[in-house]
């Protein structure tokens, strides 16, 4: 007993250094063990924890739709922008910067709305667009067809519309369609415009120029719209302007009508001046002749 008592002393009384990988020792500084149950080391170890705090990251989200029938389009609302609106020039200006007063801009606040520069009033707006094959035409600076500035310019259009307006829009060439298929007012909720972006990204011009379908679909949505937009680049048969005027004789609601570019001739283009000036006076509208887009995204009237 005595023995293990002392040899039980010299062990409490010696101390053995453990130096870090160092099989010949040499000044390295003692390493102190601890024991711990099981209980104080989990608070030992939720005390020194560090607290990490998450954050929800909300991304952009992806339109899947089948639009205009045989249009599917996947795409980051985000990146319409980019992909819709190319630079006009090497220098960085971009359509982003175009001057409402000399026609574009496409933003209406509140309860109006603007199309190529032309205000209009009210709660709910129809777009009659023409998609014909003209449309692929490049306009006179070369940097852009009629058809991007048109999708440019109306989805800036819808974009603008306050969140209690209701919108339109139908696509004309030989046939007429809307752009969702329907018969109905599209609320302007965010999740619509996005939805309509995308819609005008997947669409294209061709076939010829027959807008009179497209205004028997619009007079026939209930309740009647409060403005009409009526968009072409080209001639279209000239009995037409009689029977909008027809169908428009009991609301007369405003027809504000767009020349864009030149649809032939100097004597084509006047007759198309003529219809559309008829159009927009009888109806209590407004009409304009856009001809070109400059380099620094400024609309030519």
């Amino acid at each position: 007993m005595l023995v293990h008592l002392v040899l039980l002393v010299i062990a409490l009384l010696v101390r053995i250094d453990y130096t870090s990988g160092d099989a010949g020792g040499g000044g390295a500084e003692p390493v102190e063990f601890a024991i711990l149950s099981e209980s104080e080391l989990d608070e030992h170890t939720a005390s020194d924890a560090e607290v990490v705090e998450f954050q929800q990251i909300e991304t952009d989200s992806l339109v899947d739709l089948d639009l205009l029938s045989d249009v599917g389009a996947q795409q980051s609302v985000n990146d319409l922008a980019e992909t819709l609106a190319p630079e006009l020039e090497n220098g960085g200006g971009s359509l982003s910067a175009m001057d409402a007063q000399t026609g574009s801009s496409g933003a209406g606040a509140g309860e109006g709305a603007s199309f190529f520069g032309l205000e209009a009033k009210g709660k709910r707006f129809a777009y009659i667009v023409d998609r014909s094959g003209s449309m692929d035409s490049l306009l006179r600076s070369r940097e852009l067809s009629r058809w991007e500035l048109t999708q440019i310019e109306l989805v800036r259009s819808v974009q603008g519309l306050g969140a209690g307006a209701e919108y339109f829009v139908v696509l004309f060439s030989t046939n007429a369609k809307p752009l969702f298929g329907g018969s109905e007012w599209i609320k302007g909720t965010q999740t619509n415009k996005a939805s309509t972006s995308v819609a005008m990204m997947g669409a294209t011009a061709n076939g010829g120029t027959e807008p009179e379908e497209a205004f028997r679909m619009v007079f026939n949505l209930e309740p009647k719209p409060d403005a009409i937009y009526f968009m072409t680049d080209g001639e279209f048969n000239q009995s037409i302007p009689a029977r909008i005027a027809s169908m428009n004789r009991r609301r007369r609601v405003p027809i504000h009508c767009i020349l864009l570019g030149e649809p032939g001739s100097p004597s084509i283009t006047q007759r198309v001046e003529g219809m559309l000036k008829g159009i927009a006076r009888s109806s209590n509208g407004r009409y304009t002749h856009l001809q070109d887009v400059s380099s620094n995204g400024v609309i030519v009237p």
